[in-house]
């Protein structure tokens, strides 16, 4: 029983396991530029994701993005609907950075 447990905790404390829709603390690996999207890397992420560049509020958000990746600067962020960033290409929802 206990080998049971064990191996349940380390099946939920996996990587895999953790790549939920929020990330508290992750650095920014990559950012590619599209005329109406961007795609931002994750560090613990195999997929890039998104940020629409429709409205002002996304802008801000890629702006915020760009200057934690210039500073090397840990940020929190949460994907739209649940989704991982694991095996698709979620929307970011939101994007903090600690100054």
């Amino acid at each position: 029983m206990k080998k049971v447990i064990a191996l349940c905790l380390t099946l939920l404390s996996s990587e895999a396991a953790l790549a939920y829709n929020a990330n508290p603390s992750v650095e920014i690996k990559n950012i590619r530029v599209r005329p109406t999207v961007a795609y931002v890397l994750f560090e613990g992420c195999s997929r890039y994701a998104r940020i629409n560049l429709s409205n002002d509020y996304y802008k801000s958000m890629f702006s915020v993005a760009m200057m934690a990746a210039a500073s090397n600067k840990k940020v929190a962020v949460e994907f739209q609907e649940n989704k991982s960033c694991a095996s698709t290409e979620p929307h970011i929802n939101f994007i903090d950075i600690k100054i």
